[in-house]
């Protein structure tokens, strides 16, 4: 595999900085005793992110023995489990997803000194792959892994412009999750103890659990460690300067320190809440970009915003809440389970799914522009979380039908659906008040607004 000229990230003036955050929580900490697991992804705030369910696939090997990825082809398989993803709109892969057997995933680019790739398998190839393939967090684990050996981490991640970033990842099931973080080739693997978060920056240091064959001699060699005890994979491996600019180590503290003081009592309702939280005292987010918040706003410097979120609560038939839109602390969360008619958005009909996307994207931009005022909207916007939440509760899932149960469902994302489009007509009939915040942040939204008008 042909690699970049340095190990350095790559990215040009062109490209974001694209953020994410990942967290889980076991039922040894959950209310429910039901493992959780929650991911924001942050991308360009202009990149439609879509949600699509795709059924279970057989293929015929003599006919297609191979499968194109976003930029390589590698093997297919004969059969692939069902899947819902959420995926950036021109990728294979997805940010985040989870499969028919309760599997779930999700993954943070992370910075390290090991070069870069130019092509190859990306982060969200794997994610995708492994949730097609696999039906336990530890094969999907033990999956990634056979992935990276076999054919590379690589390639171009940004919408616009070029980014470059290797991988970390927490997948999860009923039972358990791992962390799995990599840096180059080299991967190690740490199973979760009650609950974990990870960033934008590698977090496992001596306390692995497996790792890469070749780890700790080449580390040796490379006068990284002098022993397999004396490993440190974070601060060997991290790119400090990438590392920090990031802002992981803020937000996955602020993630940490939520998930510890709710400690015993998790729920999914928990988890929205995370992803949807702030620094404390940090009012000001549709007028100052920041990347020290779990809910990121973008703007000036900061050209990473939060564009789709995920929470999945695993158990005999497991719920998932999604927003298929950008900023949870703005968004509603709808409900989905497997084991119901309600199709979400096809594969082949994806650009359903990023019309849905852009249409919630406005009144992000309306709340940015003073168009609607936010402390009025979110009274609103909590109004129809609760209703969603009534009238998924109403239903009993053990004893609906599929057809039932796809009709609730249906419900919820209707009511989401009056609601937008009862917002977006109030917003329209009234004035724009303008983006507020320094003149980076105004210049940089006018941009931005510019671009997206132009791709409608």
């Amino acid at each position: 595999m042909e690699a970049a000229d340095t190990g350095r990230c790559e990215k040009d003036d062109g490209g974001a900085d694209i953020m994410c955050d990942t967290m889980v929580a076991l039922g040894s900490v959950t209310k429910s005793g039901h493992v959780i697991f929650a991911k924001n992804s942050d991308r360009e705030p202009n990149e439609p992110q879509v949600l699509l369910r795709i059924p279970r696939r057989k293929y015929d090997l003599s006919v297609c023995p191979k499968l194109r990825t976003t930029y390589i082809e590698i093997d297919q398989v004969e059969e692939t489990n069902e899947i819902v993803i959420s995926k950036p709109s021109w990728m294979w892969g997805c940010e985040m997803g989870f499969n028919e057997y309760s599997v779930i995933i999700g993954n943070e680019a992370v910075f390290t000194k090991e070069k870069y790739a130019k092509t190859g398998l990306t982060g969200m190839d794997m994610i995708r792959l492994a949730l097609e393939r696999t039906k336990t967090a530890k094969d999907a684990v033990d999956y990634i892994i056979y992935l990276l050996g076999r054919y590379g981490q690589g390639g171009n991640c940004a919408y616009t412009g070029k980014m470059q970033y290797h991988n970390a990842f927490i997948a999860a099931d009923r039972n358990e999750a791992y962390v799995l973080e990599t840096a180059g080739r080299y991967w190690v693997v740490k199973k979760v103890n009650d609950y974990y978060a990870i960033s934008n920056g590698l977090t496992i240091e001596n306390d692995f659990d497996a790792c890469h064959p070749d780890l700790v001699s080449d580390s040796i060699a490379a006068k990284k460690c002098t022993c397999r005890e004396d490993l440190n994979f974070r601060k060997a491996y991290s790119d400090p300067l990438y590392t920090q600019f990031s802002g992981c180590k803020k937000r996955r503290q602020l993630a940490m320190d939520i998930l510890g003081r709710a400690r015993e009592s998790i729920t999914a309702d928990t988890m929205m809440e995370t992803l949807s939280s702030h620094q404390e005292g940090s009012c000001r987010h549709f007028s100052k970009g920041s990347m020290n918040d779990l809910c990121v706003h973008g703007g000036g410097l900061v050209s990473s915003q939060t564009t789709a979120s995920l929470v999945g609560e695993l158990k005999d038939i497991s719920e998932y809440w999604y927003t298929a839109s950008s900023l949870p602390c703005v968004s509603v969360f709808k409900p989905f389970v497997f084991g119901s008619d309600f199709e979400l958005f096809k594969e082949e009909e994806q650009d359903k799914g990023v019309e849905y996307w852009i249409k919630r994207e406005r009144i992000s931009r309306m709340l940015l522009s003073g168009q609607l005022d936010e402390t009025e909207y979110k009274k609103e916007r909590d109004a129809v979380q609760r209703e969603i939440r009534q009238l998924y509760g109403s239903m009993d899932i053990s004893e609906a039908t599929k057809e039932e149960v796809g009709e609730v469902l249906r419900k919820c994302m209707e009511t989401d659906g009056r609601f937008v489009n009862d917002t977006l007509k109030k917003g329209e009939a009234l004035p724009a008040r303008g983006i507020k915040g320094n003149i980076y942040f105004r210049h940089y939204w006018a941009k931005q607004n510019a671009a997206l008008k132009d791709s409608l």
